[in-house]
């Protein structure tokens, strides 16, 4: 028994007949605002991420041209610079990335193991409201000088209840494609036979179920001494101290395991040929997803435990997953028939950015370079939240003509690679060297005035803006496609997973009948296999 329920649209057939008056489909707005079909959730998700990105992209460049003359704050207070950046890190975690990765999932991953629907569709469709509102709520309390380390008490409020809403949106969306995966899938589907995608959802939801409620404990933690006397914590000054392990290293990891997902099912899409090593692959994503669960290391608490043997450990052992996923991905490139499109040059060079991030973040257990609560730390955090976008990008690209029946002219995204690559590198390479040279300040943001510290800021100003015309040129090219595009047709990249046996945009119902498959690729065997068994 699977835990899919219909949304309404699919009962939208009744008998005009019958006594009871019958149900029309829902069209426009009203359909938006009510659906429970899980691609139009995902999009939702995406569509706004992917304007938080760009509101996003532009506090980084502020934050950036601040740096350029920091003695003279021309264009923000003084006060407003570490809120800004609080603002930044906060938002490309839990604004863009998180829910840009999520939402492909909701979109794609129920197409992929040949379920019907997403499981509990009203709740998915509840957790992006909520992550909404909550993200409206969030950025609200910023303006109202009450993020962490705001001076307004009510401010203060509405942000530790903006980010609860956030995390409970997000563990619910969590839960969703966790059972999804679990109990919605095809017969003869065994979770070794599910796409990478899915499993890399799988073991991403886990890991959020298993840390998330530890980030929202700390929250309601917060929240009290908030409210009764600011007494344990240190008040509104230290708020951001003690949520903080949400966006560091290693949690940050857990991020972008979905990505991992994407690379590989691209990959497998566009080699055209039977992949081995599945096993080898998923114990590499799920390695990763096991690392990337840090909220155990929580400096707050204990501010030696960043440099204990344990988180040096995790930190260093954190490559070897991604070097699996890239020797697995060289491989299968080798062995097949590669077409070369956009969505595989921006899933490779997320992959290789992810690698190098991987290396790059091994240093800071070490407590002789001095790296923690450096610039340092700022450049990897864009590092890799910059490769889970560069990841969502391949995946838009990849899995919009499914669900959006157009196709993405090719050639114009191709000429958005260069620019979202350099605009990631640029926001994150000064960065780094500013925090191995020692430019080391509390809040990330200040700097010791050095010619290379406005160097850093006039780079990574560069760097967002380049950023920012890469997403409004993927924001434009999907319009377009959406609008004008050339027909995709079912199968527009000779797939070999069961999201591409669906028609192109796929239907309320995903598929018109039962789904029976015997490989991890049930449309390669159906396509090539000889005889009647086919």
């Amino acid at each position: 028994m699977t835990m899919t329920t219909s949304p309404a649209e699919i009962h939208a057939d009744s008998s005009a007949s019958s006594a009871v008056r019958p149900y029309v489909t829902p069209t426009g707005i009203v359909a938006w605002l009510t659906t429970g079909d899980h691609k139009r959730i995902g999009r939702l998700y995406v569509g706004f991420a992917v304007l938080f990105g760009l509101a996003t992209a532009v506090v980084g460049g502020l934050l950036s041209l601040e740096r350029v003359d920091s003695t003279s704050k021309v264009i923000l207070r003084a006060s407003a610079v570490p809120h800004l950046f609080s603002l930044y890190r906060f938002g490309l975690a839990f604004l863009v990335v998180l829910p840009l990765l999520l939402g492909l999932a909701i979109a794609v991953v129920p197409l992929q193991v040949g379920a019907q629907g997403i499981a509990f569709p009203r709740a998915a469709a509840l957790s992006f409201w909520t992550w909404l509102v909550g993200s409206g709520l969030l950025i609200g309390s910023y303006a109202a000088n009450g993020g962490p380390g705001g001076t307004r008490t009510q401010g203060v409020s509405l942000f530790l209840t903006s980010y609860a809403l956030i995390l409970l949106a997000l563990l619910t969306a969590s839960v969703a494609l966790a059972t999804t995966v679990l109990t919605g899938r095809a017969a003869g589907m065994g979770l070794d036979r599910v796409p990478a995608f899915a499993w890399a959802t799988l073991v991403t939801a886990a890991g959020l179920l298993l840390s998330l409620p530890v980030v929202l404990g700390n929250v309601i933690l917060l929240t009290v001494d908030h409210r009764y006397g600011q007494a344990l914590f240190g008040g509104n000054a230290r708020v951001g101290q003690y949520l903080d392990v949400a966006v560091r290293q290693p949690q940050t990891y857990l991020y972008i395991v979905p990505a991992l997902g994407i690379v590989a099912d691209i990959v497998a899409t566009l080699a055209r040929a039977r992949q081995t090593m599945r096993g080898v692959l998923f114990t590499g994503i799920g390695l990763a997803a096991l690392l990337g669960v840090g909220v155990d290391i929580q400096a707050s608490v204990d501010p030696d435990v960043r440099h204990q043997f344990l988180f040096v450990l995790a930190s260093i052992a954190f490559v070897l997953p991604l070097l699996v996923v890239l020797g697995w991905s060289a491989l299968a490139l080798k062995g097949g028939r590669v077409r070369s499109t956009a969505s595989l040059a921006f899933a490779l060079l997320s992959l290789l950015l992810l690698v190098a991030a991987g290396l790059l973040g091994a240093l800071t257990g070490f407590k002789r370079l001095g790296l923690v609560g450096s610039t340092y730390e700022l450049g990897h955090f864009n590092l890799v939240l910059g490769a889970g976008v560069l990841a969502g990008v391949a995946a838009l690209f990849h899995w919009w003509p499914k669900l959006s029946g157009k196709l993405v002219s090719d050639p114009l995204a191709k000429l958005l690679v260069l620019p979202a690559l350099g605009g990631v590198v640029l926001i994150s390479v000064l960065e780094l060297v500013l925090g191995l040279k020692d430019e080391v300040a509390a809040d990330q943001v200040k700097d010791t005035g050095s010619d290379l510290a406005k160097t850093a800021g006039a780079v990574g100003f560069v760097g967002q803006i380049l950023l920012f015309a890469a997403l409004a040129g993927v924001a434009g090219l999907l319009v377009r496609a959406w609008r004008n595009g050339e027909a995709a047709g079912d199968d527009p990249w000779d797939g070999q997973t069961l999201e591409w046996a669906t028609p192109s945009p796929a239907p309320v119902a995903n598929f018109a009948e039962a789904t029976v498959v015997r490989s991890p690729e049930p449309l390669f065997d159906l396509k090539h296999a000889a005889g009647k068994d086919a």
